[in-house]
């Protein structure tokens, strides 16, 4: 079903072929679902970016860095999670994008159980994630169903206006505020203020910029 929360999947994208096989064969032992590539092209275009997984990837691949492949993801806010597997040499690279955002890094070459304790850990980071991402696409898409009225609306009451100051604001009866902020909170699926204000916070609404901008009357 659409928009739901799919099993977690590991990819491997690593330009060596025998290792590609060697991490196959280790993590399917456990019974994950296994994706290779043999660059980042082609993982970028095969892979499904915006589901949980986890990336098993190669610090330097034929077409591009791994720190590369790892930018384009935190681009798009991807919720896979990177783990680095880099020689010595590559340490500094692999260390930096952890800072970024990357779940963990391994040194070549590496200890199976370590590896698969770390894919286990990453795989719960990136679930986490995912579920989260899908909740703040639920919000965005309940706000883009409220009129501009019910916008200008909720704004004073994220505000903590009170009713009469909302229907003097606006212009409106405090009875056409109350049925505003009951269509509100139908249309964002909320039963109580505490609960919508928590919707809202997830999604940084309203923005700085404009949570204290004049309404229209």
């Amino acid at each position: 079903m659409s928009g739901e929360i799919q099993r977690p999947r590991v990819y491997i994208v690593d330009g060596d072929e025998s290792a590609r096989r060697a991490y196959r064969q280790l993590l399917q032992s456990l019974s994950y679902v296994i994706d290779d590539f043999a660059n980042g092209t082609s993982f970028l275009s095969g892979a499904d970016l915006e589901s949980a997984g986890c990336v098993v990837l190669d610090s330097q691949l034929g077409d591009m860095s791994g720190v590369e492949l790892h930018d384009r993801l935190r681009a798009i806010s991807s919720p896979l999670s990177v783990v680095f597997v880099c020689s010595s040499g590559d340490v500094p690279s692999a260390v930096a994008c952890m800072r970024s955002g990357a779940s963990h890094y391994l040194l070549k070459p590496i200890r199976e159980q370590q590896l698969l304790d770390i894919v286990n850990r990453a795989l719960r980071k990136s679930s986490l994630e995912a579920e989260q991402a899908l909740v703040r696409r639920a919000v965005t898409a309940h706000l883009a169903r409220l009129t501009p009225r019910e916008r200008q609306v909720l704004m004073q009451l994220v505000d903590g206006v009170q009713y009469e100051r909302v229907s003097s604001s606006l212009g409106i009866t405090k009875r056409t505020v109350e049925a505003h902020r009951r269509q509100i909170m139908e249309k964002m699926g909320a039963r109580t203020l505490p609960q919508l204000l928590q919707q809202l916070a997830r999604v940084g609404w309203p923005p700085k910029s404009t949570s204290h901008s004049s309404v229209a009357h």
